[in-house]
């Protein structure tokens, strides 16, 4: 048997691998270093044991403690929900009005339903509930279905124009892309939408246009444009508009129609959920208490 080479300082034997003249002693891995090894591997057979591990071929091995993390992050929405549900308890109840009259619940509440109204509602209505061009101003007073809570928890839920069986309907029809009327029809109908406004207008085309609004538009709008809360059209004469109340806006919603759409909500949020942002619109409208 051939004597090894030994390290000449230590007297330890080499092994034999030298790299740039560097030589590797035969030294035995510390006892230290093995426990650990051995620890290491014990607890992980540990592991696999009582915890799931190996994939199986219609499963998985599901450990002889039986835990899940699914089942716990499970668990804990459902304590969540639970929590939710008992801390809106109040907007179970199907009686709006009886829930738009208690002053107390905007104190309590009103932090936590504005949230939801900006998850749902704040990119057409604004934050501040003011709308924008194409989208109602939720705080004027104005409204083209009334302003009473049943009737906004009506819009909520079901929605204007929307895929809903129950939605609300309501179109401006184009009268002069459908050639319903003439441009200059048009012209002069705009003239007198902008006299019932109390806006600049043409008196002479305005008297021509009275004639055609009383032909084509009264049905809707009423003998004397103030609108129609049974079919969603607005008030012609409160200079509140929806789409702009420009000559050239209103002259473009006669010409080109309008048909504006609200999401049916029933569906996407709770029954408590939609009567929160019904409150919530109340509480920050123009009659809206305090």
């Amino acid at each position: 048997m051939a004597v090894r080479e030994k390290d000449p300082l230590s007297g330890t034997e080499l092994t034999g691998h030298e790299w740039d003249g560097i030589k590797e002693m035969d030294t035995p891995v510390p006892w230290a270093s093995r426990w650990a090894l051995w620890i290491s591997i014990a607890v992980s057979v540990l592991f696999w044991v009582l915890y799931p591990s190996f994939p199986a071929v219609t499963g998985y091995a599901k450990g002889l403690l039986g835990y899940s993390s699914r089942a716990e992050v499970a668990a804990a929405v459902e304590q969540a929900d639970t929590g939710r549900a008992q801390a809106f308890a109040p907007f179970a109840s199907e009686d709006i009005a009886a829930l738009a009259a208690d002053p107390a619940l905007q104190a309590r509440y009103g932090a936590a339903i504005s949230k939801l109204y900006a998850d749902n509602c704040a990119a057409c209505h604004t934050a501040a509930l003011t709308g924008q061009p194409g989208f109602p101003d939720l705080t004027d007073g104005h409204w083209l279905w009334s302003g009473t809570p049943e009737e906004i928890e009506y819009s909520i839920r079901y929605g204007i124009n929307a895929a809903h069986d129950d939605t609300r309907s309501a179109q401006m029809l184009a009268f002069g892309a459908d050639g319903m009327l003439e441009k200059p029809q048009v012209r002069e109908v705009t003239e007198y939408v902008l006299s019932l406004a109390g806006l600049e207008h043409d008196a002479a085309a305005a008297a021509r246009g009275k004639t055609v609004f009383e032909d084509n538009c009264t049905a809707c709008h009423g003998d004397d444009g103030r609108g129609g809360l049974e079919v969603g059209a607005p008030d012609l004469g409160d200079g509140r508009w929806l789409y702009g109340g420009s000559r050239e806006e209103i002259y473009r919603s006669i010409y080109a129609g309008r048909q504006g759409v609200m999401p049916a909500w029933e569906g996407r949020l709770s029954g408590a959920q939609i009567r929160m942002l019904t409150l919530y619109v109340l509480w920050n409208g123009a009659d809206a208490p305090g």
